[in-house]
C-alpha cells in the first residue's frame, strides 16, 4: 500500500496523466469483469462458440462502460473527495451500459440458434463492472486516506465547528499530507455530536472548554470553521483563543456564498475580529438628505478618517466630492479609488488649511455645501516636540476653514474631534479641545450650522498602536507597550465614519457629539492577543509613557453631561460651554505665539493662559516618569 501511495502521490500533480491512468484500470477492470462472467456464466468451462465471441464481448462492453463513464463525469470527480454521489454515477453507468448491451444483444441475429452473448453473462458483467469501477475509486481514497500519517513533528490543529464547513476543512486537511498538519479534535456546541467521530476525529466538546480542550490536546493552531455564525460568537471564540496564546485562523463568511471549503480559505485574525463590533444601523435616508446632489468637502481627505468619509460620502450620490488634502501622493492615491467607483465625481485641490487664499479660491470655485472638517495632526509625541506646528494646524488651520465656510455660504460645518480633547493633558489634544471651540464660538453667528463629532483611537489608523505591532511582530519583535495599566477606546474606521454622517444629518448648530466607544481595551491584553494570534513567538517589553501619552482617556469632561439622540452610539453633550470673548482672546494669543515664538515660548503661553492645562501636564510628566520604572524583557 505504501508504494503504492507513493506512486499515486507523484501522478496526482499532472491531471491528465491521472484520468489516463484511472481510464487504463477500469479498462482493465472491465476485460476481467468480462471473462470473470463468461467463466462465471458456464461454472469455468467455457462453450468454444461463445469462447471465439469473448474478444468482441469485451471490446463492446470496453466501449459501452468507458463512453458512459466519462459522460458521466467519473473521470472529473476528485479522488479524495469520493463519496455517495460518485457511487450513484457508476451505479447510472452500470445500470446504462447493461440496458445497452443486452438491447443491442437482443436486437443482434443469433448464430446457431443462440444470442451472441447469453444475457447471463451480461448481468453477471454488470455486477462485475460495477464493483470494479466504485472499487478502484473507493481504493485511491483509502489509500489517500491511508497516506494521512502523523508526524512527530506535524502541526496538531483544533477546528471549531464540526458541520459541513469543518468536515471539508477536514477531509482537505487529510487529503495533503504534505502540509504537515494534524487535526487532533473538534469543539462544537452541538451536545449531539460530542463523542462522537468524523473521518476519524473525535468531537471533544463545546466551544465554551476551548483553552481546556487546547491544552489537553496541546493543539498548536485553532482553525475557526463557521463561516454562517453571528459576527458575537466568532468574536468571542477567536478572544478566547487568544487567551488560551494559541494561533488562529478563520474561515470568512463568504465562504458559504462560493459553496466549497479549502485550508486556502482561511485567513489569519485581524485586530477587528478582536475588538470590532456588530455594524451600527442608521438613517441612510437622512444621512443622504444632507449630502445628495450637493456639493461636499472633504479636508484631509486622504487621511484615514477623511478617505473613508469620502467612500462613505460618494455613495450618497453628491453631485461633487472635493478632496482637499495637503499630502498631494495620498490624495492622488484616493482620487484614483474614487474615480474607479464613480468617475467624475471627485475633484482633487492640494491644499494647505492655513493657507487662507488657498481655501477662499478653492472655495469660492467648488461653491461646497457641507464642510467635513478631518483635517489634523494627530501624533501625540510628534506635537510635544513640535507644539506650534499643532497650533497652527489644528487651531489655526480650523479657524480659517470655518471663516471660509461663513464667507462662502456653507451650510452645514462638523469638526472630526479626539477623546484626547477631554481634559487636555497634551499639546494635541489642548489644541483639538481649542479647535472644539473655535466651532462652538463659530455656531452662534448665523453662518453654517457647526457641530462637532468626538471619538477616541480608530483601528488600523496609520501611526496608530496597531500597525505598529503588526510592523513589530513582521520583525519577529519584540511589541513595546507603554505601560501594564494603559488602556485605550477603540473602533472601527468604516464604523467612525458612519457614525459621524449620521451625527451630522441630526445635529442642531453648536451640538457637540460623542460616539459610543464600547468599553476601553487595556493595550497589554491587545499585545498579547496579537502575538498569540500570529504565531510569531515575540516578547513584550515596557517602555514608559511617551511625551504626553495618558495611562487613561475620557470621552467627556466632569462638568459634561450625556443625553441620547435617538440614534444608536451617538450621545450628545449636555449644554456645552460656549467660547466667549475671553475665550476667543486667549485662542487669538495662542495662535499669536505660535506663529512668531519658539517652542518654550508656546508652551509658555499656553501654560500661563490655561493653568489648569499647566497643572494637567505637570502631573502627567511625574506619571510618565513613575511609569518608565525598568522592567524585565518578557515580562508580560
Amino acid at each position: 500500500m505504501n508504494v503504492l501511495t507513493a506512486w499515486m502521490l507523484r501522478i496526482r500533480g499532472t491531471r491528465r496523466l491521472w484520468q489516463m491512468v484511472l481510464l487504463a484500470l477500469d479498462a482493465s477492470a472491465i476485460v476481467v469483469a468480462t471473462l470473470l462472467a463468461y467463466y462465471a456464466r458456464f461454472e469455468g468451462v467455457v462453450p468454444y462458440e461463445f469462447a471465439r465471441r469473448m474478444p468482441l464481448a469485451a471490446a463492446a462492453a470496453l466501449v459501452v462502460y468507458l463512453g458512459l463513464t466519462a459522460a458521466f463525469g467519473l473521470y472529473r470527480v476528485v479522488l479524495r473527495y469520493v463519496g455517495v454521489d460518485a457511487l450513484l454515477r457508476v451505479g447510472a453507468v452500470t445500470l446504462v451500459g447493461f440496458a445497452g448491451l443486452s438491447a443491442a444483444d437482443l436486437i443482434a441475429p443469433e448464430v446457431g440458434g443462440m444470442r451472441p452473448v447469453p444475457l447471463g453473462v451480461l448481468f453477471i458483467q454488470a455486477l462485475l463492472v460495477l464493483f470494479g469501477i466504485a472499487g478502484i475509486r473507493l481504493a485511491v481514497r483509502f489509500a489517500l486516506h491511508v497516506r494521512r500519517v502523523r508526524p512527530r513533528d506535524a502541526l496538531r490543529v483544533l477546528i471549531i465547528g464540526a458541520g459541513s464547513a469543518g468536515c471539508l476543512l477536514l477531509r482537505d486537511i487529510q487529503s495533503r499530507p504534505h502540509l504537515g498538519l494534524s487535526v487532533v479534535g473538534f469543539l462544537d456546541d452541538d451536545r449531539d455530536l460530542h463523542g462522537r467521530t468524523i473521518d476519524g476525529v473525535a468531537v471533544i466538546g463545546p466551544t465554551s472548554r476551548l483553552a481546556e480542550m487546547v491544552r489537553r490536546s496541546e493543539a498548536d493552531e485553532v482553525l475557526v470553521a463557521l463561516p454562517g455564525a453571528p459576527q458575537e460568537r466568532v468574536r468571542a471564540i477567536l478572544n478566547a483563543a487568544a487567551d488560551a496564546g494559541v494561533k488562529t485562523r478563520v474561515m470568512p463568511q463568504l465562504v458559504v456564498q462560493k459553496g466549497s471549503v479549502s485550508l486556502t480559505d482561511l485567513r489569519k485574525v485581524e485586530v477587528e475580529d478582536l475588538l470590532g463590533r456588530e455594524p451600527t444601523p442608521i438613517d441612510v435616508a437622512r444621512v443622504a438628505d444632507t449630502l445628495a446632489g450637493r456639493v461636499v468637502g472633504v479636508t484631509g481627505a486622504a487621511g484615514s478618517i477623511g478617505a473613508e468619509l469620502c467612500r462613505q460620502i460618494l455613495e450618497t450620490g453628491p453631485a461633487r466630492l472635493l478632496l482637499l488634502e495637503v499630502d498631494e501622493t495620498r490624495l492622488y492615491e484616493l482620487w484614483l479609488e474614487l474615480e474607479e467607483r464613480r468617475p467624475g465625481a471627485s475633484v482633487m485641490s492640494v491644499c494647505d488649511i492655513r493657507d487662507e487664499a488657498k481655501l477662499d479660491a478653492v472655495f469660492a470655485e467648488h461653491r461646497p455645501a457641507v464642510v467635513l472638517h478631518a483635517a489634523a495632526y494627530k501624533h501625540v509625541p510628534v506635537m510635544e516636540v513640535e507644539p506650534a506646528e499643532a497650533v497652527k494646524t489644528n487651531v489655526l488651520g480650523t479657524q480659517r476653514v470655518v471663516e471660509a465656510c461663513r464667507r462662502h455660504g456653507v451650510e452645514r460645518f462638523v469638526l472630526v474631534s479626539t477623546d484626547k480633547a477631554v481634559a487636555p493633558a497634551n499639546v494635541m489634544g489642548y489644541t483639538k479641545h481649542l479647535a472644539e471651540e473655535v466651532m462652538l464660538s463659530a455656531s452662534g453667528e448665523g453662518g453654517a450650522l457647526a457641530v462637532a463629532v468626538r471619538f477616541g483611537n480608530v483601528l488600523g489608523s496609520r501611526g496608530s498602536v496597531v500597525p505598529i505591532f503588526e510592523e513589530q511582530l513582521r520583525r519577529g519583535g519584540p511589541l513595546t507597550v507603554t505601560d501594564r495599566e494603559a488602556t485605550r477606546y477603540f473602533m472601527t474606521i468604516p464604523e467612525a465614519a458612519r457614525l459621524v454622517l449620521q451625527a451630522q444629518a441630526i445635529g442642531r448648530d453648536g451640538d457637540v457629539f460623542v460616539l459610543d466607544m464600547g468599553e476601553p481595551v487595556r493595550i497589554l491584553d491587545l499585545a498579547r492577543k496579537m502575538v498569540a494570534l500570529s504565531g510569531v513567538p515575540a516578547d513584550i517589553e515596557f517602555v514608559g509613557l511617551r511625551p504626553g501619552e495618558k495611562l487613561h482617556e475620557s470621552l467627556v469632561h466632569e462638568h459634561e453631561e450625556l443625553e441620547p439622540t435617538g440614534r444608536e452610539k451617538i450621545l450628545r453633550v449636555v449644554s456645552p460651554p460656549l467660547c466667549d470673548t475671553a475665550c476667543t482672546g486667549r485662542i487669538g494669543e495662542i495662535v499669536a505665539a505660535a506663529l512668531d515664538a519658539s517652542k518654550a515660548d508656546v508652551l509658555e503661553v499656553i501654560d500661563r493662559l490655561d493653568p489648569a492645562f499647566a497643572t494637567r501636564r505637570r502631573s502627567l510628566a511625574q506619571q510618565r516618569e513613575a511609569s518608565r520604572v525598568e522592567q524585565p524583557r518578557g515580562a508580560a
